[in-house]
């Protein structure tokens, strides 16, 4: 009998620990793909958790290899890099442009992408373009990825776009599946990648970066600053906010965000954590308007100056501050001073951020 209850507890612990769901809730997937199901988004109703779930379910290693950070980590970098692919997010989109993701289910751009293989012959009449998550694209990957899931893709291309859990299961065979002579998403992002020599010298290094160059390198990496690359970048981030949030204020928010939007009390919290806290290589709102922030060289030369102005670029500089005059941040101004003086203080000095360069 106590064999037996051990087997089942040891069956219990490895279920759950195969299981993704036990890292991202329902509720967290609809905040992290927030707009997914928007009447503006051709995917309205496509990508589902139940989908995503059992999809995962069929990749042992996604999401369970390592420490909580770890596979947290590697979900955000997955749900982040497919958000980039199916973006239908623009700079002022409600939210922001990082609540947008998997908002097409195909590329606009319907070719055939039929590549001449022996191992995976084209279908007659069939279509590679890109499809799902990932977009995936050419019968080379339609074939092995189809293999893979035991579907056959090569002559049902269109699985792709029409069932929701094979959708999601091609997208990661890609991510789980080194890709010629690159390393797996996964391996990357677990941190089970060791660069070569080669990969040194080409500054390819661990990180969510190496991955956009395993996607899609060709056309986004080593050619300097990319706007798809910040793209992919800010999906990623996005994914964190709830996380250190919710351990500063001592709240599950990554499994429960709606916390945010029902509990008064949490949801001043989330806000007043954000102004206390710096935030990456910015100071805190708290220090600045309190006269602690002293600029640095670097700072003074981007005209970030003490004042209001600035607070308004910790927040959101990289939409609002640096391209002249905009009215979001004159929104700002009139809440801000509105306050004032209902409270009887004066404005201080440089309220806006219109020729502050953004926070890198």
């Amino acid at each position: 009998m106590k064999l037996f209850s051990l087997i089942v507890f040891l069956a219990f612990l490895l279920g759950t620990s195969a299981d993704v769901s036990s890292l991202i809730s329902e509720s967290l997937f609809n905040e992290m793909l927030k707009h997914r199901n928007d009447q503006a988004c051709k995917s309205n109703g496509f990508y589902t958790y139940n989908a995503f779930i059992a999809a995962s379910q069929s990749f042992n290693d996604f999401g369970t290899v390592g420490d909580d950070t770890t596979r947290k980590r590697e979900v955000a970098a997955f749900l982040g890099q497919t958000s980039h692919e199916t973006t239908g997010g623009w700079p002022s989109a409600p939210d922001g442009p990082y609540a947008w993701g998997y908002c097409f289910i195909t590329e606009t751009n319907m070719d055939t992408y039929c590549t001449p293989s022996t191992d995976w012959p084209c279908a007659t009449g069939k279509q590679y373009y890109g499809r799902g998550p990932i977009q995936l694209t050419h019968n080379y990957n339609y074939g092995p990825a189809g293999r893979a899931i035991n579907s056959d893709l090569l002559n049902n291309p269109d699985l792709v776009a029409t069932d929701p859990t094979i959708s999601f299961k091609t997208a990661l065979w890609f991510w789980m599946t080194p890709q010629a002579n690159k390393p797996s998403s996964h391996d990357v992002i677990i941190g089970k990648w060791t660069p070569s020599a080669a990969d040194t010298s080409a500054g390819r290094v661990p990180g969510y970066g190496v991955i956009t160059n395993i996607i899609n390198g060709g056309l986004e990496c080593g050619i300097g600053e990319d706007s798809r690359v910040a793209d992919r970048i800010g999906f990623y981030k996005s994914n964190y906010n709830y996380g250190p949030t919710g351990t500063a204020i001592n709240s599950d928010l990554l499994n429960n965000p709606d916390l945010v939007a029902t509990d008064p009390t949490i949801s001043f919290k989330t806000v007043i954590w954000f102004w206390m806290t710096p935030q990456a290589n910015k100071p805190s709102s708290h220090d600045v308007i309190i006269g602690k922030w002293t600029p640095s060289a670097a700072d003074t030369s981007a005209s970030r100056v003490l004042g209001y102005g600035v607070i308004t670029n910790i927040i959101n500089g990289g939409l609002k501050c640096g391209i002249g005059e905009d009215s979001r941040v004159a929104d700002r101004i009139g809440f801000y001073k509105r306050y004032c003086d209902l409270l009887g203080v004066s404005y201080g000095d440089n309220l806006d951020c219109y020729n502050q360069r953004p926070f890198a």
